[in-house]
């Protein structure tokens, strides 16, 4: 009987692993299919998310980054020299 009940535990808890996990408002449906300016808009609106802020933030950007609607700052050095004799 004892093994019965660890078997169903088991497979219980086996089940729940699998399940897919709640992606509540910080990954909205269709989240992919926003454009540069939509995504924009919705890192805006995610700082009134209070404790869920930055986690939708990160994902924001995430999917920014992956668009390329963010441009990675350009690093320019230049080096003079000058001399008088």
């Amino acid at each position: 009987m004892a093994n019965f009940i660890l078997v169903i535990v088991l497979f219980s808890s086996l089940l729940l692993a699998c399940a897919k996990t709640d992606q509540s408002i910080l990954v909205k449906e269709g989240d992919d299919l926003l454009d540069c300016g939509a995504l924009a808009n919705e890192l805006k609106f995610a700082k009134n998310l209070g404790k869920n802020a930055p986690s939708r933030q990160r994902h924001i950007k995430a999917l920014q980054e992956k668009k390329q609607c963010i441009k990675k700052p350009e690093i320019s050095i230049s080096i003079g020299v000058s001399g008088s004799f």
